[in-house]
């Protein structure tokens, strides 16, 4: 019998240490962080409306990969929230597990005790590389809304008329075949509203209604995959190659002297930004080759002019595109955006 009750005490305790270890939400503050590494910052919003009581705070370092559902979470804390926005946080991480070559981030929601979502991160905050800090303010916005990781770019094509529309913090901007639009947002029951009193814009998905110079298009549909290319013009990408098996696609920033490189491969399960690129000095206008290395990883990516076609598609590009990343090469094509 006494031993009987030692093993019980054995594994009480082993019960209790698991119990404890599974443990995540604490009130009052966040938990002080000590590891060599730290992400801290506050995390506020911008509307006047107060926090209900016993709401929790969940907030996560992540790696960005090529697509949002494949963020690598390297480090979360949740925790009740003692008081109102902003509300500081500190997240601890192994400072091993920063690749220079890739991007992190800070994403952030708002919920009750049941878990229900209140407010979240439209788009991530970028961290730690490529030049951003490791303290950051980290901005929410009402969950449900369209403003919750929106496509900032759509290719609408509407009967007799097809244009870009382009969001952000100020409003919509619409790229069309007479000159450039910005409409404020108003008040709608449904989808996004925009309208400056001349010209409205209405948005519910992939679906738009648009009134401009007396004509109307009620009709209007998003085609994802031109609003992909239109959307790497208008972040500055002067040249986008694509590829398959696995699915692959790389932007330069190409200003005289490349800025930088972006490759993202494996169907998005990579992501890398080569910020110092260098030309090979002895180029033609038929072939430019470029050679990039940071943190232990080398990029070399070669252009040739003439006709490529991808071979998913079938569509017709202008430039063949050789891309060895480290010791595994990637064949695609690409174009020029300027």
């Amino acid at each position: 019998m006494p031993f009987r009750m030692s093993l019980c005490a054995v594994w009480s305790a082993l019960l209790t240490i698991a119990i404890a270890g599974c443990v995540h939400l604490v009130s009052g503050d966040p938990p002080a962080a000590h590891s060599a590494g730290t992400v801290s910052g506050t995390l506020t919003y911008r509307q006047r409306s107060a926090l209900p009581p016993g709401s929790v705070i969940h907030v996560g370092l992540v790696e960005v990969r090529g697509k949002a559902s494949e963020s690598v979470v390297l480090a979360e804390q949740s925790f009740v929230a003692s008081g109102q926005v902003p509300i500081g946080f500190a997240l601890a991480y192994e400072p091993k597990a920063i690749d220079p070559a890739k991007h992190y981030a800070v994403r952030a929601r708002i919920t009750d005790s049941s878990g229900r979502v209140f407010w979240a991160t439209p788009r991530p905050v970028p961290v730690l590389t490529q030049g951003h800090p490791a303290e950051v303010e980290v901005l929410v916005a009402p969950a449900g809304s369209y403003q919750i990781a929106p496509p900032a770019t759509f290719f609408f094509e509407c009967e007799g008329l097809e244009f870009t529309a382009r969001h952000d913090q100020r409003g919509v901007y619409l790229f069309l075949p007479g000159g450039t639009l910005l409409l404020p947002e108003t008040m709608s029951g449904s989808g996004a509203k925009y309208t400056d009193g001349k010209a409205t814009f209405w948005s519910k998905g992939e679906e738009a209604f648009l009134e401009v110079d007396g004509k109307t298009y009620p009709q209007c549909r998003n085609d994802r995959r031109r609003a992909v290319w239109e959307d790497a013009k208008l972040n500055g990408v002067d040249f986008r190659a694509v590829g398959n098996e696995p699915g692959w696609y790389l932007e330069i920033y190409d200003k005289g002297t490349p800025e930088k490189i972006d490759f993202v491969g494996d169907y998005g399960q990579v992501y890398y930004t080569f910020p110092s690129v260098q030309r090979e000095t002895q180029e033609t206008r038929e072939r430019k080759r470029y050679v990039a290395r940071i943190g232990g990883h080398q990029l070399e990516v070669t252009l040739e002019k003439g006709p490529c076609l991808d071979d998913m598609s079938g569509e017709a590009f202008e430039t063949a595109v050789t891309v060895k990343l480290n010791n595994r090469s990637y064949r695609g094509c690409g174009k020029a955006l300027h």
